[in-house]
């Protein structure tokens, strides 16, 4: 039976062989984990020694994954942060021995980690990783793609490698009501009140790349087109009133990204931040997932934050930044493209 545990540092000390087993089981199999080899015995216990040291000064949390009394996996939190990033923390040496791969071991350590992070009042969490397997882990758990670097690090065994950085916000919504909006299939008669929502966001924001405003016709040929495709499109409602809505159409035009659609959400302008937003959401993923679909795809401009956070919190992750590629009020605009897996 695997069991999680958070270890202080007389316990860290106490488990140092198995520690230092499972860092040079990791390295010998090409982690790239900072070391490089040779890397014995020795060198692992000598570095988890310095962790006994970061965990008692309280700069260091460390969790262990245990096989019966062997321990099989460990991570760390690192709270060891600048004064001006009190709410920050990073995880650090995620390992899982290969004995112990493909069982949950690190999603489950992971989610331990999360917690020790809410405990010791950090709600931001930043990593970073080479692993493809670790990536799905990652993802997996909710955490967002928000870098890629080139080159960044030597394997083991020398060459270099690729690192991704990853973030989770833990934070609860602030301030955000359960919206009462319900959702339903659009028909004609919403659509002037769609036109109105789409007109303001032309006008105010970089919700949609568009200096010109649409007209009622053109939202009508716009709903026939989708629907005659077979995409949804979906309203909320909210006392009687049109408050929102979404649609999503196949992500590209060939065959084989069928199962791959790209959505778009809006909100009428009084009703950002009420929970409206997530409401559509949730509405198009089910009515994707009946589909069949398998991914859904966004795009979302770089400083669109509210956005963005909205996404991750329903399990988006950021796939791809495209800098500076449209523009809009005299200002180059990025292009962010978040993804979930639904299916």
């Amino acid at each position: 039976m695997i069991t999680i545990e958070t270890l202080d540092a007389a316990a860290t000390r106490r488990h140092l062989p198995d520690l230092a087993a499972v860092l040079v089981d990791c390295v010998t199999h090409g982690a790239s984990v900072s070391f490089m080899k040779p890397f014995g015995f020795a060198d692992g216990e000598a570095f988890f020694a310095r962790v006994v040291d970061s965990v008692a000064a309280g700069d260091t949390v460390l969790v262990a994954a245990f096989l019966g009394d062997r321990v099989i996996g460990t991570a760390q939190l690192g709270l060891d942060m600048p004064p001006n990033q009190p709410h920050r923390a990073e995880v650090k040496k995620m390992l899982v021995h290969s004995d112990g791969r493909r069982q949950g071991i690190a999603g489950s350590m992971l989610r331990r980690i999360e917690e020790e992070a809410l405990g010791h009042g950090r709600h931001l969490l930043i990593l970073d990783t080479a692993s493809e397997e670790a990536k799905r882990v990652y993802e997996r758990g909710g955490w967002s793609r928000f870098g890629f670097v080139p080159d960044f690090a030597l394997l083991p065994d020398g060459g270099f490698c690729d690192t991704t950085y990853y973030l989770k916000d833990l934070s609860p919504p602030r301030g955000m009501p359960v919206s009462t909006a319900t959702v339903r299939d659009a028909t004609d008669a919403d659509m002037p009140a769609i036109l109105d929502i789409v007109n303001h966001a032309i006008a105010t924001s970089t919700a949609i790349w568009s200096d010109e405003p649409v007209d009622l016709a053109s939202r009508l040929a716009w709903l026939r087109d989708r629907l005659g495709t077979g995409s949804p499109v979906l309203v909320a409602m909210d006392d009687g009133a049109v408050v929102g809505f979404g649609s999503y159409l196949q992500f590209r035009a060939w065959s084989g990204y069928r199962n791959a659609v790209e959505h778009s959400v809006y909100v009428r302008d009084d009703r950002r931040g009420s929970g409206v937003g997530s409401a559509l959401i949730a509405g198009l993923l089910a009515r994707a997932k009946a589909d069949g679909k398998q991914v859904m795809i966004g795009g979302i401009e770089g400083r669109n934050t509210a956005s963005l956070r909205l996404h991750r919190r329903a399990g988006f992750i950021e796939v791809g930044r495209m800098p500076g590629i449209g523009e809009k009020f005299g200002r180059k605009l990025d292009l962010v493209f978040v993804q979930k897996q639904i299916g």
